[in-house]
């Protein structure tokens, strides 16, 4: 679960070392209380380097010890070696961390359909709407203003945030987090024209389904299929205020930044990562491993493992980096041929008055 931090909690920092099966330099019996950043932390916080620029602060940090890369040798301070500083983080994050919401059990305030099936210890707190046939699992819990439609089946160890939206039928697995304002399968934008231009609506009859251990951030939508499924699969992330259409699947432990907008049908792979407002048409195929920079506009599928730098249209990444590098030097490219535009035409003055002369 998710959580702030506890301030009450104390280790020792053989104790965290030993937890991240890391290498330890100093005094293991130094007691820890809190987790904070190089700049800010104090005596009895653990900190960590991740980006080298951070490193100078090491001198000058106040924390107790910090966790850092194994090419650091020593410090002023007690030191936890690893070669991720920034896993080894989210970890210790973890042990520092409590659930800071207190209620639990099943409000008499929410609406709870008769046939709904709750699993073990599922928290339902007040104005919760629970349509009929849906099934929750274990240890679930549901926060204020949401409403799940009929038929929709939710895993266990799953949070859902207030005022989230969850529509008829569609699926959540375990371990899975949804902020507050999203909306999952809300109908996707199908509409066919008539023969006076009009359109008619075309009624959007699948699904969404959610594996397990994905998140999905704030106030982002995610649309029912036209047919069949859309579908996130294990482990993804996905961020703030982002739109996946109709029939998008999305593969395992990808990375999917805010305001990115995806168009029906596409298919995006395993561990791939979309920067912030990249836009990616409908019907391709983003291969796995694929990196895509900020701004980018997809029109064409992407093969594996290619890194698509940022622009429109999106290029491969060492092309984009050649065009960069020729950008700054147009000015004086186009005074040369401007230069060389009048030479030609001084030329041409010149053979067109010799020709004359000899013509006469």
């Amino acid at each position: 679960m998710e959580s702030k931090t506890e301030r009450g909690k104390i280790m020792k920092l053989k104790e965290i070392a030993d937890f991240l099966q890391a290498e330890l330099i100093g005094d293991g019996d130094l007691e820890i209380s809190g987790l904070a950043p190089i700049e800010e932390a104090k005596e009895g916080d653990i900190t960590f380097v991740a980006n080298p620029k951070y490193k100078k602060y090491l001198a000058t940090t106040k924390a107790s010890a910090a966790i850092v890369s194994l090419d650091v040798k020593k410090a002023p301070i007690a030191l936890i070696r690893t070669k991720n500083p920034y896993l080894a983080y989210a970890l210790i994050a973890q042990l520092f961390y409590k659930w800071p919401y207190g209620f639990k059990g099943i409000s008499h305030q929410a609406f709870i359909a008769e046939d709904v099936h709750l699993g073990k210890d599922v928290t339902v707190y007040p104005f919760v709407c629970i349509e009929s046939g849906v099934e929750i699992g274990d240890e679930t819990i549901i926060f204020s203003g949401v409403y799940i439609g009929p038929d929709v089946k939710i895993g266990k160890k799953t949070i859902i945030y207030p005022n989230v939206v969850i529509m008829a039928a569609c699926e959540i697995g375990n371990h899975v987090i949804i902020h507050s304002g999203a909306v999952i399968g809300s109908d996707g934008f199908g509409f066919a024209p008539d023969d006076k231009g009009r359109y008619v609506k075309i009624p959007q009859l699948g699904k969404v389904k959610i594996e397990d251990d994905v998140e999905i951030g704030a106030n982002t939508t995610i649309d029912r299929a036209a047919i069949g499924e859309t579908v996130i699969k294990r482990g993804t992330k996905i961020d703030n205020l982002v739109q996946i259409a109709h029939n998008v699947q999305i593969g395992q432990d990808s990375i999917i930044v805010a305001q990115v907008g995806i168009a029906g049908s596409t298919k995006v792979g395993n561990r791939v990562t979309l920067a912030g407002q990249v836009g990616i048409v409908g019907h391709i195929e983003i291969g796995n491993g694929v990196t895509i920079g900020a701004k980018s506009g997809v029109p064409r599928s992407v093969p594996p493992g290619v890194v698509v730098a940022s622009g429109v249209p999106a290029m491969p990444y060492r092309t984009y980096l050649k065009t960069m590098s020729i950008l700054p030097k147009l000015p004086e490219v186009a005074a040369k041929l401007r230069k060389i535009e009048k030479e030609l035409d001084v030329l041409k003055n010149k053979v067109g008055v010799k020709d004359e002369e000899e013509n006469s």
